[in-house]
């Protein structure tokens, strides 16, 4: 089975292909940007791994306890695994934490919040491709 290193080389070579042949088809640069941070985010910290004691979860610190939860309810290798179930799931996890988080810090949400955006679907288009790409490379290898 690959190791992170390998698997983060095989993600960004595959998304190198993929931002120059956007950028040559002249993508709207801040597209560009929304795809390649949440990208970035998939490769590096929301990844299938998060259910064992992987370098992404050592990553994140303190904020591994966040995942405890996660890491408890799924098996690796399993749903973590899946191209589709996996990411999404992960997905939710983290947004809730997140709207959870600002809630008790803020009391509310602002007026008029929308939470959806095209950018924030091509940042989760980002983390959907990158974690696609970590369970391909583990069926391969």
């Amino acid at each position: 089975m690959p190791g992170y290193n390998a698997h983060r080389i095989f993600n960004y070579a595959i998304f190198a292909a993929i931002a120059a042949l956007a950028w040559h088809e002249s993508v709207n640069p801040k597209q560009l940007l929304a795809l390649s941070v949440g990208f970035y985010i998939g490769t590096d910290f929301i990844t299938p791994d998060l259910d064992t004691e992987s370098t992404a979860i050592k990553r994140l610190g303190r904020l591994k306890i966040l995942f405890l939860p996660y890491k408890w309810t799924f098996t690796h290798r399993q749903s973590s695994h899946n191209i589709v179930y996996g990411a999404v799931v992960r997905i939710l996890y983290i947004s809730i934490i997140m709207l959870v988080l600002y809630y008790v810090l803020f009391k509310s949400f602002p007026s008029g919040t929308v939470f959806f955006s095209a950018y924030i679907l091509l940042f989760l288009i980002g983390i959907i491709i990158a974690n696609t790409l970590h369970v391909l490379l583990d069926v391969i290898f």
